[in-house]
């Protein structure tokens, strides 16, 4: 609700890009051609900085691509095993290397040990204080190319309200909007961290400022956040957060795909970007962001895959407990017992917040099922459960319980997974049937085509929703495959716990009863 409100304020203060747009098919193409003279000097100017920073490109140069954007092709055919790019470390931005470093680690630097979090916004707050210096900044080239990408791409954090709605409902929503995890990779909890960190540093160092309005400074701060999410790399065993020139121009595979791999190499200091497949001339070079999902790839970087081999989604514990609550509503009495036991076990917490994994095929994580066998035992059977030894095979025996219960369970498990399939689904705003056509539509729109902007959003936004409602429909019929066995809807439980954490599990549970 704070995001959409300060969607509206800048809506009210400031002309949005859409209306600049799409003011005339004439101007449109009229700025689309000076965009891509702006571009091409701002890359030449990136070219030059390269050079005077000993950073070495053998190979390889920056190009466009219709379907990808920028990017980086090969300028020859390049073999296995070749060094295309040699970055010096000295070249390489991080929260200690920019100007305000030392502001930095005054004000935030003890806690951002204890806060991964904190140790990106860190660099986030660098990012900003060099773009403010402008042409005085070390990294002014750099940053422009960097920053013009980001104002080309499509990161969710540029999304106006009617683009970011057809989101909701998907891992990439709830990630970007919602989500409080300081594990998780930008962009997230932006709008709180601008209130508790970026606006309360800039009062302290008003000199950083340059004499900036916080509201361009907020602003600044989501292009910023935007350019670390979609350009910056963790480096080393100490894991630091920091801008690579020229590494972060190229575009994503999947790792099955990928044509370089990354190298730090101690002796020459240098990060290296090293061929591990031939690339013929004129041919694009993909580096790999990871095994991502679609929902991730477009939280982070601002882009989908098609054909994206990793897929899936996830579900919360809330949504796990009421289906569970639907198949057996007499289990609501001892809900607090047995929700207790799970987050004894690592199995949820209190909050109901817990997100467990659905794979692309359907299959449900070992924590769903585990949830729901607990779920679907009765109070007798729960007794049991409280009460086993779990190095006792005897007791182990005891709780698996004979064929009559077995099948019981399993029954309420697969019914449970039934409702969960269903329910799931009307988290989206849009049916399957919806993000089909819109796939269809928009199928061959270009990222990099200001004109086709929101319809390359909308297709996204569907290609997203697309692959989690598949996963949800496959949840469905994995439940009731004529092959699927008992054993598969009741997975084993849990390894026993240490003897500290079983006298934990035994006070919850009493508090809980």
């Amino acid at each position: 609700s704070n995001r959409r409100a300060h969607e509206r304020e800048r809506a009210a203060n400031a002309p949005t890009r859409a209306d600049d747009w799409h003011s005339s098919t004439d101007v449109m193409r009229e700025r689309a051609r000076a965009d891509e003279r702006g571009a091409d000097a701002c890359e030449r100017a990136f070219e030059a900085w390269l050079s005077a920073h000993k950073v070495q490109l053998d190979g390889v140069a920056l190009a466009t691509f219709r379907r990808t954007g920028r990017g980086v092709c090969a300028t020859r055919d390049l073999g296995i095993g070749e060094v295309v790019v040699r970055v010096p470390d000295d070249a390489v931005l991080t929260s200690e290397t920019s100007c305000a470093s030392a502001a930095l680690e005054a004000m935030l630097g003890a806690e951002s040990a204890e806060s991964p979090r904190l140790n990106k916004e860190m660099l986030v707050i660098g990012v900003m204080c060099e773009m403010l210096r402008g042409s005085e900044s070390k990294y002014a080239e750099y940053l422009r190319v960097v920053y013009d990408g980001v104002v080309r791409g499509h990161s969710v954090l540029s999304w106006d309200n009617d683009e970011a709605v057809l989101l909701e409902g998907t891992d990439a929503w709830r990630d970007a909007y919602e989500n409080e995890d300081e594990e998780l990779d930008l962009p997230t909890m932006t709008d709180e961290h601008w209130k508790c960190v970026v606006k309360p540093f800039f009062r302290a160092n008003p000199a950083l400022a340059h004499g900036r309005p916080m509201k361009e400074l907020r602003e600044l701060h989501y292009a910023a956040t935007a350019a670390v999410a979609g350009y910056s790399f963790t480096l080393g065993d100490d894991e630091i957060q920091g801008m690579v020139p020229f590494w972060d121009m190229l575009n994503h595979a999947p790792p099955c795909d990928a044509t370089v791999r990354l190298y730090h190499d101690e002796k020459t200091s240098t990060l290296q970007m090293i061929t591990v497949r031939e690339v013929k001339k004129g041919e694009e070079v993909f580096n790999t962001y990871g095994p991502l999902r679609n929902a991730e790839l477009l939280r982070r970087y601002g882009f989908v895959l098609a054909r994206n081999p990793h897929g899936g989604t996830t579900v919360s514990l809330e949504d796990v407990v009421e289906a569970a609550l639907e198949a057996h509503p007499e289990v609501i009495d001892e809900l607090p017992l047995r929700l207790a036991w799970l987050e004894s076990r690592g199995i949820g917490d209190e909050t109901l917040e817990s997100r467990f994994f659905i794979h692309p095929t359907g299959r449900p994580s070992k924590e769903i099922l585990i949830a729901l066998r607990v779920l679907a035992l009765t109070p007798e059977e729960m007794t049991t459960l409280i009460d086993t030894d779990f190095d006792d095979e005897e007791q182990l025996m005891i709780l698996e319980g004979n064929d009559a219960q077995r099948t019981e369970q399993s029954y309420l498990v697969g019914a449970s997974l039934q409702f969960l399939s269903m329910h799931a689904k009307e988290r989206y705003n849009e049916t399957m049937r919806e993000s089909r056509l819109i796939i269809q539509m928009f199928a061959g729109v270009s990222p990099s085509d200001p004109a086709q902007e929101e319809r390359y959003r909308a297709w996204c936004a569907a290609i997203v929703r697309m692959g989690e409602q598949r996963t949800l429909s496959k949840l469905g019929r994995w439940t009731y495959q004529p092959n699927r066995c008992e054993d598969s809807l009741l997975h084993a439980w849990p390894f026993p716990l240490s003897e500290e954490d079983e006298e934990d599990d035994e006070m919850m549970c009493e508090a809980a009863s």
